[in-house]
């Protein structure tokens, strides 16, 4: 297996852990090479309220949803989580102090791989920390159905102080270049931010997870960073000159790819501030 690689910030270095919800079909985004598999526990529930949690601190967090985005905060208004829905798993990132204005930075990234069997009222399942092979069981528990007055999740503001987003906002269609859905929040605040900075410039890299040839999953994962610096400048009219494009493979694993957990996790594409 490969070495797992640690995630640096360019305010701060965090461990990271993700949420990842399963749904009834269990059904994966897309692996390498385009096979799925199937589990029938879990369902897609809609996460909107208020959630009691056992990371580290015991924050509340406070998502909202929109179709398949999750985007949230917690109650302390310091750490911002975001994500998605990806064919029938909730992939979020939570990141401490990201949204703090009296201490701005980057902190831990902490995370779950969670179910739900059907009730928006219990989520959970194992946590994994980005950088080592140790996992935990988490477990969210709703409090309430309303997380309050509504929040736009800052991403650019995360990218600025992270120098990296994790984009499972993102989904591809199986073994495909080809993005889902018509418009996506976490790339038109990336556009905004190029704009707003004329000398930022930022580096798109594609992943994968193990299955498949090495020579399909780097062309898979080029092709796919490429398609994320298209919609950047035909939809939000991002500077292309100022956009660099990598495709890894399965170079650079997150976690270990011997789950089909930590597979999902691995197939991803990140933005980075180049320097």
């Amino acid at each position: 297996m490969k070495n797992l690689r640690q995630t640096t910030g360019t305010l701060g270095i965090g461990i990271a852990l993700f949420v990842i919800a399963l749904s009834a079909d269990g059904q994966t985004n897309q692996g390498s090479a385009g096979k799925s598999s199937t589990k029938a526990a879990a369902v897609r529930v809609n996460v909107t309220g208020t959630w009691a949690s056992n990371l580290a601190g015991g924050p509340d967090l406070k998502l909202f949803q929109e179709g398949e985005r999750v985007w949230g905060k917690d109650h302390l208004d310091e750490g911002g989580v975001r994500g998605s829905w990806i064919d029938g798993r909730l992939m979020l990132v939570y990141t401490e102090s990201v949204i703090d204005q009296a201490n701005p930075g980057c902190g831990s990234r902490t995370a779950l791989v969670l179910t739900s069997k059907g009730t928006a009222t219990r989520l959970q399942g194992t946590g994994f920390e980005i950088g080592s092979d140790r996992t935990s069981e988490k477990v969210l528990t709703r409090n309430t159905p309303d997380p309050g007055s509504d929040f736009a999740y800052p991403y650019g503001q995360e990218l600025t102080r992270c120098g990296q987003l994790f984009t499972w906002e993102l989904a591809f269609e199986s073994d495909s270049d080809k993005l889902k859905g018509a418009d996506w929040p976490v790339l038109s605040a990336v556009a905004d931010l190029l704009k707003t900075n004329a000398g930022t410039k930022i580096k798109i890299a594609g992943h994968t997870d193990s299955t498949g040839s090495a020579a399909h999953n780097q062309d898979l994962s080029l092709r796919r960073a490429e398609a994320v610096k298209r919609v950047l400048i035909a939809k939000y009219s991002a500077d292309g000159a100022r956009i660099a494009t990598k495709g890894w493979g399965d170079e650079q694993p997150l976690v270990s790819n011997d789950t089909e957990e930590g597979r999902a996790l691995n197939r991803r594409v990140e933005i980075l501030i180049a320097h």
